[in-house]
């Protein structure tokens, strides 16, 4: 039995993050780090507190690793802290009156002797006169004895108790008695949510934490706090997670295998009986099985590991004329397979394995399970029938599962095929699968030998491999060359190809080849999303979403394979591009579970995020999401999307400044292949146009404008002549609004019927038509564009002499650019306080009326006459080019680099390959 009694003291060293040493049932050296209040669990902690006051026990139930005793200790703090820390221990649990006799010991004056009757007296008398708190660790291993006293003493006395345990049913009956208190609070701790890792992470790795990162640990750890950081410290020691662009970031080929990790789950495991451990093991190798099927296979030993809390049973469904129950296993307890499979060696897999063998068939596996034993055989060097390799690899292609493709395959030379066409599509499968990991030059060395007289669908792999990963269209052209006798697919995946290239093509073929027959399902998948994506560059964004909506909403689309579907997705950011979505207005549409079951790549999916943080104009939370996103794709870019990531990562620099980042993000997207982004190139390149003009000057701004706008105009595609008007009109490059309104006369979707009313608002400003205009920006999520227009306005009102106009349209503006800190273009017209413009006084009264302080309160700061200072402002305004203190726009020390407040639901935003 372990017992703790804190102080204030000591309790504020914990809270203030110094460690600290006490003496536990001495055992000196014992340390505990600071542990701040985790997101999921503040309501909950303040739930307690104020059931505390009612002086009730509160009971904290969560498996071990969840965070119960911090949880618990952050609790008590609050409440109060001369508390004593009582940790229940299992050696003892069947000692009669073990657990009073160490709290006696705890206590002021409590009692000196041994007898029962001696230590409930010495308790009585020691808390007679004052409540004492008593924080009961462990809860399920206090004697039964002693569980009978505390409830009396904390019904009846001045005890009060905190109680955690793993489950309330594994507490001593009298314990468990309590929940029929009236004043009783019962605190259920789940899994670690993604904001608890990412708060976990950046603690245990003292720095920002990539999205991706978070989220790929998370799920290896299985929500358990203690796994997780294992986790991280493990993939850190083998450079598996490495600091990119300021974030420690995770390589995604990385799987759990190290010594700390392997370490806690041996630990966690040695106490076990043989027969538990041997279920946990048998579980680990097949992954989640029907109740039926896991007792076929592992007896009552499966139960033994349900009751230990070891794994959990997963209600699926319930016949509703039987009533019978489809119940799954699966492990509980944070454990997952990886790390349980990590903690065994080769013989006892080998072992598992023939258990198996002999006590299943392979047709009773799901396709996951199936495929993971399969695995497991081969690493073993057991023949795999053919028939059963083919189908569980197509089965992982089809999940975008490229590890476990890569690990089925990795024998394909001595595996027996019984036909050319089992081999094309083993080969297949694997190239396809070494490109999606980032590994091209391998990918194509494999497929090489068979391109002579491979088929159209070996030929389609080699070529995308080539262009979309290499960045050589000419290789890619040449391999899908057309050749006397060729399919029609031929033909459609060189259209293909071609469109990813930004070259012109017919879109009406294309969609003719979407629904040819003869094209895998990926195949018809992709040509439809190139469709999708030129109707949006050409204008007509409204027809595409509505074409997608109703696809994806179909019975027929929830039956499609990952692979599917993420071709599909493929189109999304062009449309929300094309239409001006924001963030909010994705999760109104089926993107969010479509990507998820994608398995979409991680990078794709917060290049996203930035995109849709830039079309609402917040710079800084876009530059964030775009700076984890390159840190990711630095270690691992199969589809050479780092620079059109840059591309946009220079873009919200610019917006926020910061001109040195600018600058760098230029450079790095000028130095990546040309193909970067591939047909969803031409968004990216549009948002250069105000880096160019900042960093380069005006002339070099104007000649990419017009190449810019020759390259859509060849094309058609009117949507982006539209946008990249806008984006000349919002930076200087572009006079008056006439010409934009027009292109926007021509596009569809509620983004274009606004800009094509800012010709007549803007020629003759009044604050009923500018406001509906604004409106419709802001109901659009456009915070920057609605700024914009409202500051525009406010100008061109106070130059026709308008003063009220002006005034309100210029407070419209500073209200609705409230959000967008640091955020400033030519159409919105604030200024920086540039100390490299100003007088040292000039300066220091500009600073201090950009933070809000009235020319009063400026005076007193600085000993000057609010004449002076006023007289300051107006020199200042005129050098700065403003009119207005509320134009003013504190200078930007250093770029936001904070956790994306959407990082949790990062897989439901849109992605491009």
């Amino acid at each position: 039995m372990h017992t703790l009694k804190t102080t204030r003291v000591e309790r504020e060293r914990y809270l203030t993050g110094s460690t600290w040493e006490f003496d536990i049932n001495k055992m000196p050296g014992f340390q505990m780090e600071r542990r701040e209040v985790l997101p999921s669990r503040v309501k909950a902690l303040n739930t307690a507190l104020t059931a505390a006051r009612t002086g009730g026990p509160i009971f904290i139930i969560g498996e071990v690793g969840t965070g119960r005793t911090t949880f618990s200790l952050q609790l008590m703090d609050r409440i109060e802290s001369n508390f004593i820390w009582i940790i229940g221990s299992q050696a003892l649990s069947s000692v009669p009156f073990s657990t009073l006799s160490v709290l006696a010991t705890q206590l002021p004056h409590g009692s000196t002797g041994t007898s029962p009757t001696e230590l409930v007296t010495g308790i009585g008398r020691a808390t007679s006169n004052r409540t004492q708190w008593i924080f009961l660790d462990q809860a399920e291993y206090v004697d039964q004895q002693s569980a009978a006293v505390l409830k009396q003493f904390a019904t009846a006395g001045n005890i009060r108790l905190v109680v955690a345990t793993t489950a309330v049913h594994a507490m001593p009956s009298e314990l468990r008695s309590m929940i029929s208190s009236p004043n009783f609070m019962r605190m259920e701790l789940g899994p670690l949510t993604y904001d608890d890792a990412g708060v976990m992470l950046s603690e245990v790795l003292g720095g920002e934490v990539n999205s991706s990162a978070v989220t790929s640990l998370l799920e290896f750890s299985g929500g358990h706090a203690l796994h997780l950081r294992e986790l991280a410290l493990d993939a850190q020691s083998t450079g598996a997670l490495s600091k990119q662009q300021g974030y420690w970031t995770l390589n995604r080929s990385w799987t759990p295998h190290g010594k700390r990790t392997t370490d806690l789950i041996n630990a966690r495991l040695s106490n076990q009986p043989e027969d538990v451990r041997e279920a946990l093991e048998l579980l680990a190798v097949t992954c989640p099985l029907p109740l039926p099927i896991a007792r076929k296979l592992m007896g009552q030993s499966i139960y033994d590991a349900i009751d230990a809390g070891l794994v959990r049973l997963d209600f699926v469904s319930e016949n509703p004329v039987t009533g019978e129950r489809t119940e799954h296993v699966r492990l509980g307890a944070g454990l997952s397979s990886q790390l349980v499979f990590s903690s065994f060696d080769s013989s006892t897999l080998r072992r598992h394995i023939n258990t198996i063998d002999e006590k299943l068939s392979w047709e009773l596996f799901d396709a996951e399970s199936r495929s993971r034993f399969t695995r497991h055989r081969l690493d073993m060097g057991l023949t795999v029938p053919i028939r059963e390799l083919l189908s569980d690899v197509e089965q992982l292609t089809s999940a975008r599962q490229f590890p476990q493709v890569i690990a089925l395959t990795d024998l394909l030379d001595q595996q027996r095929v019984d036909s050319p066409d089992q081999l094309e599509s083993l080969l297949i499968a694997r190239a396809d699968a070494l490109y999606e990991l980032g590994k091209p030059e391998a990918a194509l060395a494999l497929l090489q030998d068979h391109l002579p007289t491979g088929s159209p669908e070996i030929r389609f792999i080699a070529a995308k491999i080539a262009y979309a990963s290499l960045g050589r269209l000419e290789l890619a052209e040449q391999i899908l060359e057309p050749r006397p006798g060729d399919p029609p697919g031929i033909a459609a995946y060189l259209l293909l190809i071609r469109s990813r290239a930004n070259k012109v093509v017919d879109i009406a073929s294309l969609r003719q080849y979407a629904s040819m027959p003869e094209l895998r399902s990926e195949g018809r998948a992709s040509c439809l999303a190139h469709v999708l994506i030129e109707k949006s560059h050409s204008g007509s964004a409204e027809e595409a979403m509505a074409e997608y909506v109703r696809i994806s909403s179909s019975p027929e689309w929830k039956t499609e394979s990952a692979s599917v579907r993420s071709e599909l997705l493929f189109a999304f950011p062009a449309m929300a591009f094309a239409l001006g979505m924001n963030p909010a207005q994705f999760a109104q549409l089926t993107v969010g579970d479509n990507l998820k079951e994608a398995n979409v790549d991680h990078g794709n999916v917060i290049v996203g995020i930035g995109m849709g943080y830039l079309e609402s104009g917040m710079a800084s939370q876009a530059l964030a999401a775009l700076e984890q996103a390159i840190g990711l794709l630095s270690v691992g870019d199969p589809y050479l999307v780092k620079g059109f990531a840059a591309a946009f990562a220079a873009y919200a620099a610019s917006l926020l400044g910061d001109r040195a980042k600018a600058s760098y993000y230029l450079d790095m997207s000028r130095a990546e292949p040309e193909v970067s982004g591939q047909i969803l190139r031409p968004i990216a390149e549009r948002s250069l146009l105000s880096v160019v003009l900042d960093l380069e000057g005006e002339q070099a701004a104007e000649d990419l404008l017009h190449k810019l706008l020759a390259e859509a105009e060849s094309f058609g595609r009117k949507n982006l002549v539209m946008r990249l008007l806008l984006e000349a009109w919002q930076c200087g490059l572009l006079a008056d609004a006439s010409r934009l309104s027009e292109a926007a006369l021509q596009v569809q979707g509620p983004l274009a019927a606004t800009l094509a009313g800012y010709q007549t608002a803007l020629e003759d400003p009044a604050e009923l038509n500018v406001g509906q205009l604004v409106q419709a920006h802001i109901e659009g999520g456009q915070l920057l564009l609605a700024a914009q227009l409202a500051a525009s306005a406010s100008e061109r009102a106070r130059v026709l002499g308008r003063r009220t106009v002006a005034s309100h349209l210029l407070g419209l503006s500073v209200d609705i650019a409230q959000p967008l800190e640091h955020v400033n273009t030519s159409a919105l017209g604030r200024a920086r306080v540039d100390e490299s413009l100003l007088t040292a006084r000039e300066y220091a009264t500009c600073i201090r009326a950009a933070s809000g302080a009235s020319n009063h309160e400026i005076s007193q700061e600085l000993f000057l006459s609010p004449r002076t200072v006023e007289g300051h402002l107006q020199r200042s305004y005129a050098k700065l080019g403003i009119t207005d203190r509320r134009q003013l726009l504190a200078e930007r020390v250093a770029t936001d680099a904070g956790v994306l407040q959407a990082a949790e639901d990062t897989l439901a935003l849109p992605v491009f390959e």
